[in-house]
Parts: C-alpha cells; structure tokens; sequence
C-alpha cells in the first residue's frame, strides 16, 4: 500500500518543503490541483469536491486512491486522477473490488495483490448486472453493462495503460462484500479519494445504494467525484 505512513508524514516531505512547492497558510490544499486538473483533462466534464474539511495534512497531497469501475465515467476517472497526481507529485493507487464470492487472481508480479491485500474500489459485472463508475452492483437497466463479464485484472490493466507510462502507480484487486466499505476502510491511508460519478438510477439507487454517495458520507479524507464529458469507459464494449 502506498498510502501516508501513520504520522500523516513522507519521505520527502522535506524536499518538497525546500523546493518552496508546498501552498501558503490557509491555500486550500485540494482545490487547487483539482481544479489545475480539470482544467487539463479533456474527457472530464465535471468534478466535484466533497469533505474538504476531511484533509488531515496540512501541506499536500501525497497518495491518491482511484476507484476503478467499468461504467462510462471510469476513463474520465482514472485521467483526472492521474492530472492530478502529476500536479502534486503523488501516488496513484489504482483500487477494484470483487465480490466476495467471486475468484481473486493470485498475484503475477505485475502490481495485482490477492485477496488479503488492501481492498479496492469498483465491483466487478456479473452475470445479470453490471456496475457503475462507483462500484455499486446494480440491475442491468441501471447501469452501463458489458455484453459479457469484464474481470477486475481487467480493468486494472486497462487502468494502468490509460495511464501512458505513468510511474507513480500500484493496482489493487481484493475482495470484499462492498465496494464502498473497502475504499472507506482504506481511505484513511490516503490523502484523497477519486471517484466516478454514479451512474444507477433512482431505482437502482434505492435497491442497491450508490458507493459514491456512501464514500462521499463515510471516508476520512475529501472525495473527489468525477463526471465524463461523454462515455469514457476503460473496457469497450
């Protein structure tokens, strides 16, 4: 896991104070680089910041964790994360959750941890549903499926090749009963939370729940919600 270490510090938290990078007192330490982040992401439409008084460091933003789903917001996700990222020299961890019941695929020495590792973020679509960008499962009419099932591995290798070459970045594929209590559990190892916006309806909703709203509510550092100008889905149809 490459979230903070458990005095909220780095390694090189020092250089980064030498190099004068850090904000002035009182700059909001989120906003900035998210908004420089959407300004210089194309396929994100929109981004919205949640639980900005959740920021626990008060300097930067050192480790990011990337919720990876199949639906249509996932690429515009996993590009603003990385914008991100480069604006604040953090570490991306790209995070998957499959149900409980469903195999988890040993580690290959490629990054992807098995079922003890950290837990991860978007479910994986199954047989009769699929999952959206917040890695609820939800009915088929509530939500963009695939044809047929996409495995969390993946996703995660779709993830890592959006990413271009991209260095400072891990992958997570774990199990869990919920996405949204894995990424709230991990979430205090992090300095912020990337998500896609949901994309279940209203009766999806109230069936399922959505993930994003429950990680917007419950995770310890502020969430940042992500909305595609357009279909960007990692996986194609």
């Amino acid at each position: 896991m490459n979230g903070r270490d458990a005095d909220g510090g780095t390694a090189d938290d020092a250089a980064v104070e030498t190099a004068g990078t850090a904000p002035d007192p009182g700059e909001p330490i989120v906003e900035r680089p998210v908004g420089e982040a959407i300004a210089a992401t194309a396929t994100a439409a929109h981004a919205r910041i949640e639980g900005t008084d959740r920021v626990s460091r008060g300097d930067r933003v050192a480790s990011i964790l990337v919720a990876v789903g199949p639906g249509p917001h996932s690429g515009a996700t996993v590009d603003l994360a990385r914008a991100v990222a480069e604006t604040t020299d953090a570490w991306l961890d790209l995070f998957h959750v499959v149900p409980e019941d469903e195999p988890t695929p040993e580690s290959d020495g490629s990054g992807s941890r098995g079922g003890d590792a950290p837990a991860d973020s978007a479910g994986e679509a199954t047989a009769g549903t699929a999952t959206s960008d917040d890695g609820a499962a939800t009915s088929a009419d509530g939500a963009a499926a695939a044809s047929s099932p996409t495995t969390g591995d993946d996703l995660l290798s779709a993830a890592c090749d959006r990413l271009d070459g991209f260095e400072r970045a891990d992958r997570w594929l774990v199990e869990d009963q919920r996405a949204a209590d894995a990424i709230i559990e991990q979430s205090p190892y992090y300095d912020l939370v990337v998500v896609g916006e949901t994309t279940t309806g209203t009766v999806g909703r109230f069936v399922f729940g959505s993930t994003t709203e429950t990680v917007v509510e419950e995770a310890a550092v502020p969430v940042v919600v992500v909305e595609a100008d357009g279909p960007t889905p990692i996986v194609g149809d």
